[in-house]
């Protein structure tokens, strides 16, 4: 038994629109994910650029810090020199210079700790 030629062309116009769509649909989700997919990866870059930029400078802060302590440092051996205590004050600067050199220190570590993540 041979299919006519009518139900050939019905078969034939059927699929094509039903390929047509398809293609439409896959071609509409191509073009989403590849936007998606920019979008991801440019905030990612973005958030590489700031993590450096805050790294950067944590690092020269970190030099700000030690800077000031060495004056500390000096203030403390001209005190003890003098045989006078250091005032509690000056005494709280200085180990605030040494903690907060650890703190950005620990803050340096998790940024490049964050690196990997990407």
């Amino acid at each position: 038994m041979k299919p006519s030629v009518n139900k050939i062309l019905t078969k034939l116009s059927k699929d094509k629109k039903l390929e047509k769509v398809e293609l439409s649909t896959f071609s509409d989700f191509e073009s989403a994910f590849d936007k998606a997919n920019d979008g991801s990866e440019k905030i990612g870059l973005d958030l590489i650029d700031q993590l450096r930029k805050a790294e950067v400078k944590y690092d020269k802060n970190i030099s700000n810090w030690k800077s000031a302590l060495k004056f500390g440092n000096k203030i403390e051996e001209a005190y003890k020199e003098l045989g006078v205590d250091v005032p509690t004050f000056t005494k709280n600067q200085i180990a605030s210079c040494k903690a907060m050199i650890k703190e950005e220190q620990r803050y340096i570590s998790a940024i490049k700790g964050m690196y990997g993540k990407f």
